[in-house]
Parts: C-alpha cells; structure tokens; sequence
C-alpha cells in the first residue's frame, strides 16, 4: 500500500530512512533506507496522538508532526491507513522535506485524477485511443520516477518537443491535456493516426527521457527507475 509513495520519500536528499507503521497494532508494514530502532515506537506514538489531537479538536488537514533530540530528526505524517515515519539528516530543515513530500503526494493525486476517466466514456474509445491512453500512462509513470517528486518541467519539456518533431506526432499530441505537467488524454484522436504511430513517436519520447535520466542519475539508477515503473505496469521483465 505504502511501497511505491516511501520508495519516492527515500530518494529526497536529508531523508536516510522511512517506514509505514500499522495504525491497529504499531507493526512496520514497509520500510526503505537505514532504519532507527526508536522509528517504529515514535512514528507509532506521535501518530496515534496525532489522530487523536485532530479528532478531539475537529481540525482537518493535520498531517505532519516533527520532532528533534540532540542530532536526531524525525517526520511523521498521518496518512489513510498507517503513520509514515521518516528519520533526517541533522543538517537538513524539516521545512525542506515537507515541501518534497508535499510534492510526492501532490504529483501522485494528480496522476490518478488524470487517469480516471468514466466507464462509459472509456469503453467508446478507439482502440488507437485506448492504445494511446496506455502510453500516456507509461509516460507519466516516468516523469514521475525521474522527477523524483520534484518539478516536472524538464521532462514535460522533452516530451512536447518529441511528439512535435513530425506531423503524426502533433496530431496525437493535440489531443493532450496538461494540468501542473501531468498529461492526460483529451479530445478525439485524428482517425489516420494509426496505432503504430503511437508507438514509433511513444518509444521515441521515451527513449529520450530515459537518456536524459541516465544523464542524470546514471545508467544503474536510470535502469532501477525504469524497472520501477515496469513493476507498476505490471509488464513482465
């Protein structure tokens, strides 16, 4: 349940260990990094105080709690489900790391927003559409790895470029929406775009962002992130 948004907590810089805790019992259901034994028992305590500070005063939207001992700092944030509990650097601001993991969760209600579309309307796509649909998914599934929960932009930009290198690929792109750099698709695909159009012009855009990852990050860790989203397609290696 956990395993995907701490897999993304863990990579912010500051961050050196995260788990979920069970809110029924305090057991760790996932956990990422180098892991604090006194984790569990915090993140299990200032979570359960949390919920019962936010219920007895009715106040909506208390997420974070943070605290400091000496050179130690922790997060916990409240979530549906279980208490996350995230140990950090000494020298890191708690500020800092709210920010990211703001940013994480915000990029991933934004992704499945952008993928819910009504039964009905889904089931009067084309095949094409439903094919391109497919691969605006595997494409924002990227970003989101690559972003890191950070801004989007760079990646957006590399897409848009891509897909506007030929006419086939403006007409497919023309049936884009973007909302804070998130793609989804809008409007009706143009009846001679074909579905191995789609995939020639897809497999160019990704190609290019995962070169511009291994740029970035390295040939390992770019592999890593694409294997990630490989996982979350549920396309076998």
């Amino acid at each position: 349940m956990f395993e995907s948004f701490l897999k993304k907590v863990i990579t912010i810089d500051g961050v050196t260990g995260c788990i979920a805790v069970n809110p029924q019992d305090g057991s760790i259901m996932v956990q990422e990094g180098d892991i604090n034994p006194s984790l569990e028992d915090i993140t299990a305590f200032f979570g359960s105080g949390f919920d019962v500070v936010s219920s007895s005063l009715e106040v909506k939207g208390l997420k974070f709690s943070y605290l400091e001992k000496e050179n130690q700092k922790f997060i916990i944030l409240v979530k549906e489900g279980g208490y996350i509990g995230c140990e950090l650097s000494a020298t890191v601001l708690f500020e800092t790391i709210i920010e990211k993991i703001l940013g994480i969760e915000k990029a991933d209600i934004e992704i499945k927003e952008a993928e819910k579309v009504s039964i009905s309307a889904t089931s009067e796509l084309s095949q094409e559409s439903r094919f391109l649909k497919s691969k605006i998914r595997q494409i924002n599934l990227l970003i989101d790895e690559f972003s890191e929960g950070a801004d989007r932009t760079q990646w957006i930009g590399i897409v848009k470029e891509k897909f506007s290198e030929n006419e086939i690929g403006k007409k497919i792109i023309s049936t884009f929406r973007f909302d804070d750099n998130v793609m989804s698709f809008e409007g009706s695909l143009d009846p001679e775009v074909k579905e191995e159009d789609i995939s020639t012009v897809s497999k160019l855009v990704t190609d290019s962002l995962c070169r511009k990852a291994v740029g970035i990050f390295g040939a390992i860790e770019a592999k890593k992130k694409v294997h990630n989203v490989i996982e979350k397609l549920g396309i076998p290696k």
